[in-house]
């Protein structure tokens, strides 16, 4: 069980990070997503992010069931103002690049994030035809609901290992952030509609955006293509 400080649901990710940072977790890494922490002890992780819809769909998978050896262990999905949230899981390490490509490989899913990632034909063992089958679904799943959906991101990138050395996909699917950035600045409501005003304005805070110019002209263009949209 994960010890963790209490995490408010109107918390900000923010707000999030100071909470586990006062109770002695540290941060361990930082995408464009996301930030990830260890507690005191080293065995657990929390991953926070003020947005990220593809991967709250791949952690309530892993929470729903059944449990699959190639894909991690997690606790909890604790929500975030914003539709952010927190999820609670076994801390993970970098996994042989070789064995994380012919897992990759014969998971038998093409990538469509932009990655050359061979795929095979190759004999899967139970776990590994039930998460195929699982994989086939979410990326169903993902799109029927999102216009900007992306696919599958199973690359050798977003597997790693536990520290027995079982290999586990981490990150498998995504949505376009770069698509978002565009319809934000081409005005094209019509391609966000899958999302709230409050979805992305939290989606702005994303580790990806760093303080500047940049940043802040973006966030005042999602503001002038809601301005009619009251609070």
């Amino acid at each position: 069980m994960i010890r963790h400080p209490a995490i408010p649901a109107n918390a900000s990710a923010a707000e999030a990070l100071a909470l586990l940072q006062a109770a002695g977790w540290r941060q361990i890494g930082v995408g464009d997503w996301s930030w990830v922490l260890t507690d005191a002890a080293g065995g657990w992780a929390a991953r926070v992010t003020p947005f990220d819809p593809a991967y709250r769909m791949h952690a309530e998978t892993c929470l729903a069931g059944p449990p699959n050896r190639w894909l991690p262990h997690m606790q909890a999905v604790l929500p975030l103002r914003g539709d952010g949230y927190v999820v609670m899981m076994e801390r993970l390490f970098a996994a042989d690049e070789a064995a994380a490509a012919a897992f990759c490989a014969d998971l038998g899913i093409r990538n469509d994030s932009g990655y050359e990632v061979a795929v095979s034909d190759g004999q899967a063992d139970a776990d590994l035809a039930a998460l195929r089958e699982r994989l086939l679904g979410l990326l169903a799943e993902g799109a029927r609901r999102y216009r900007l959906w992306g696919g599958s991101d199973i690359r050798p990138g977003n597997v790693m290992a536990d520290p027995h050395g079982q290999l586990k996909l981490v990150d498998p699917v995504f949505v376009r952030g770069k698509a978002i950035i565009a319809a934000i600045q081409d005005g094209r409501r019509d391609l966000l509609a899958d999302f709230t005003r409050d979805q992305l304005e939290a989606f702005t805070t994303i580790p990806a955006f760093v303080p500047g110019p940049g940043t802040d002209t973006l966030r005042g263009q999602l503001a002038a293509l809601y301005a009619d949209q009251a609070r």
